[in-house]
């Protein structure tokens, strides 16, 4: 995939000033109730929806969040939209129908954090894939959303929560890449100032962080300590002025393994409703802010990114160059599993990923393309279910 121009600021639709700002939540998981819920955290006239295909679920999610925000005194409409991502036409007219500004998509066929309910030594060695060859279940209903978006007609920015790291460039040479991710590079970034301005003698305010890392690098940042050889770019920040010179090096990653330890798994997650938000608010609100997000625009990996009320676009450190960004950032695929990914989408896995996906699950995927994704994620899903019952 070329990058050449990227970095210019990506424009967005302008938005009818005259009516509420129109999110659409895409997924009933415990991400999107959490997201959903923080979004009626606010004043400013706002209409939610929230889509997805267990009528049941949707409707008892709606109205528990719209009854919430009313408890807390902020009264905040959620629409109830049940329809199947798997009928294209029919999110397509779902979507089109509802109108929105802003979608926001936390939609998988298996969460990231089922593995780690595996029995420990299941899980370290499943793990030992790295997170590459799980991509068919994140990809799979990211690109009926898509393709759903793109029938619609509709120019709302699209944020996508489901491995945005791979799913972004998988799509973006066939123009379904959705605008901006969250979570993973972004996950890391709090610590990291708290870190800093420990050492600085300053408050976590006062410094910002410049981190291009993938997602391999934020995964094992929380749990090592370190990034486990892949690369990655970290500066920081006081004002114009970086501090990076005064700061001790990779040291700087041990203490999230120590008195900057967080929970993880499941309950981890408020860490990545925070980062969805860090991002959803700006675009919301039309106010200007500095996020970390992966997968901007289809690009590899994750970056600091600004956002502004015409667009956005990458904050990259001065002495790094886009380019630059997106190699550190394809080194980290490499690590998470992922060898390569062309510009039709098709991805390519390590061989080292392979075989340990082969040896525990009995699952054999060298490469994946657009049009395999669904048989691909159906048998990893099948797979997986049956190593369960082993």
């Amino acid at each position: 995939m070329s990058t050449a121009g990227t970095n210019a600021a990506r424009t967005r639709t302008p938005r009818d000033g005259d009516r509420p700002v129109r999110i659409l939540v895409v997924g009933c998981g415990d991400l999107s109730i959490r997201v959903l819920h923080g979004l009626t955290g606010t004043s400013q006239p706002r209409h939610l929806a929230l889509l997805g295909r267990d009528g049941e679920s949707v409707v008892r999610t709606a109205n528990m969040v719209s009854l919430a925000a009313a408890q807390l005194g902020r009264p905040c409409t959620v629409d109830p939209l049940v329809q199947d991502l798997d009928d294209i036409a029919g999110a397509a007219e779902a979507i089109a129908r509802f109108a929105p500004d802003i979608i926001f998509a936390a939609v998988s066929r298996q969460s990231w954090h089922v593995m780690s309910e595996l029995p420990a030594d299941r899980f370290a060695r499943v793990s030992a894939a790295h997170f590459g060859p799980w991509l068919p279940m994140h990809l799979d209903p990211v690109l009926k959303l898509m393709k759903a978006v793109r029938a619609a007609g509709t120019g709302a920015t699209v944020v996508n929560a489901a491995y945005p790291d791979a799913v972004h460039p998988a799509l973006a040479g066939v123009g379904l890449s959705p605008d901006l991710g969250i979570g993973n590079v972004a996950n890391s970034v709090p610590a990291l100032a708290a870190i800093a301005a420990d050492h600085l003698g300053c408050a976590a305010a006062e410094v910002r962080p410049r981190f291009v890392a993938h997602h391999f690098v934020g995964h094992r940042l929380s749990r090592t300590g370190d990034s486990g050889g892949a690369k990655f770019d970290l500066t920081f920040w006081n004002g114009a002025d970086e501090v990076t010179d005064e700061l001790p090096g990779d040291a700087m990653f041990h203490p999230m393994r120590k008195e900057y330890r967080r929970t993880g798994g499941k309950d981890g997650q408020l860490m990545t409703a925070a980062s969805a938000l860090s991002v959803l608010e700006p675009l919301a609100t039309g106010t200007s802010a500095r996020v970390h997000a992966p997968g901007w625009h289809g690009l590899p990996g994750g970056y600091p990114v600004r956002i502004t009320p015409h667009g956005t676009e990458l904050d990259l450190s001065p002495r790094l160059s886009e380019e630059e960004a997106v190699e550190i950032n394809r080194d980290g695929q490499r690590h998470d599993g992922i060898a390569h990914i062309a510009e039709d989408g098709l991805v390519e896995f390590t061989d080292e990923s392979v075989e340990v996906m082969r040896e525990e699950l009995g699952y054999t995927c060298k490469e994946l393309a657009l049009a395999d994704v669904e048989e691909a994620a159906e048998e990893l899903a099948a797979r997986y279910a049956e190593s369960c019952r082993i």
